[in-house]
């Protein structure tokens, strides 16, 4: 049977012992933090001690080309294929980039996501699964691809000072929801990060309204695994709290929690968490 090699840029935001066990392997994006720093697990603290000593957030850049042909390389299997999953290209040059790269190869395929986190993730397991069923690399991307659309990915934040900082919302927004206590939803729709609905009130009240509603308006989920993916939280019983409500509402053979990586961290900073599903 053909080997095939599944990877990912590092904003799919699974755990190591989630990349162990499925095989993953992760091609690092950039984070800024005075000097250029590849994407890696624990990088959100310094991220967080950077924007209290500076008051700046980081800024992000992609993998490049050349950067990605020495990925492809290390990692497409001898008389095998490889599959590679992207963070949506509305999001980042970095699909672009591995496109490019995967032109000095001739079985490396590469799938732009549309999503970003572990709504990236979703599709890494669908590929993995039809892998572990005899599919070939062609069938798996086929069928990856017409599922694309079929993945709930979405979080609430708890404020919009990194969002603000980043010059991605006005100031003006920024003290509007500070002052009525608004917590925004972001969603991924085509691809792209688009404000949702706001919640009003504490932040352990609107995450039950946030999953309440997301579950009430994405229904038919895949029942196969739903992440709950977060940056640093204040309360950590909010985790737990919304492991309880998905599972009291769907049989989730899985629910599992990851923390969010460089990417969603410097955008959105602490208390930011979703979750993240396959969808019929």
């Amino acid at each position: 049977m053909e080997t095939i090699k599944i990877t990912a840029d590092s904003t799919c935001d699974l755990s190591t012992a989630l990349l162990e066990k499925y095989n993953f392997t992760i091609c690092p994006l950039y984070i800024h933090l005075n000097e250029e720093v590849c994407d890696h697990a624990g990088i959100d603290e310094a991220i967080y001690a950077y924007f209290r000593q500076t008051k700046k957030t980081p800024t992000t850049s992609a993998a490049s080309v050349e950067d990605y042909k020495n990925f492809f390389a290390a990692n497409l299997p001898q008389d095998g294929s490889l599959i590679h999953f992207n963070i949506s290209s509305e999001l980042s040059s970095t699909h672009a980039n591995a496109v490019a790269a995967a032109k000095a190869f001739p079985n490396v395929y590469v799938i732009d996501s549309r999503s970003l986190s572990t709504g990236t993730a979703i599709s890494m397991l669908r590929a993995a699964q039809y892998r572990d069923q005899g599919m070939s690399a062609p069938e798996i991307v086929e069928r990856v691809k017409a599922e694309i659309n079929q993945i709930q990915c979405s979080f609430i934040i708890n404020s919009l000072t990194y969002l603000h900082r980043g010059g991605r919302c006005s100031g003006t927004a920024k003290l509007f929801a500070a002052a009525l206590h608004i917590k925004p939803q972001i969603i991924m729709k085509d691809g792209k990060m688009q404000p949702g609905k706001k919640f009003i009130g504490n932040f352990a009240m609107c995450v039950k309204k946030y999953v309440a509603y997301t579950l009430d308006t994405n229904p038919e989920p895949d029942l196969s695994v739903c992440f709950i993916t977060h940056t640093k939280m204040t309360d950590p019983k909010i985790v737990d709290s919304i492991r309880q409500q998905v599972l009291a509402r769907y049989p989730f053979q899985q629910v599992i929690e990851t923390v969010a990586g460089g990417t969603v961290t410097s955008h959105c900073g602490e208390n930011t968490i979703g979750i993240l599903y396959g969808l019929k």
